[in-house]
């Protein structure tokens, strides 16, 4: 599952989410924002983060696009 994909499908803790993913990445919620709709790819370091957090892998979240 993508990363917006999943942040998506959360329930009612998602604004929670985004704002302590944008806290452990030091970003602000509108990255946090523009890398669940795709605009934007967050850093490898950022994403490594994210997917820790979440407890899913790098590929799973962000896979490479052809």
């Amino acid at each position: 599952m993508v990363f917006g994909d999943y942040m998506n499908s959360l329930p009612n803790v998602k604004l929670d989410t985004i704002k302590k993913i944008a806290e452990l990445t030091c970003s602000s919620t509108v990255s946090v924002y523009r890398w669940m709709s795709g605009d934007i790819e967050p850093p490898l370091l950022k994403k490594k983060i994210i997917a820790d957090y979440i407890g899913k892998s790098v590929d799973e979240l962000f896979p490479k696009q052809n």
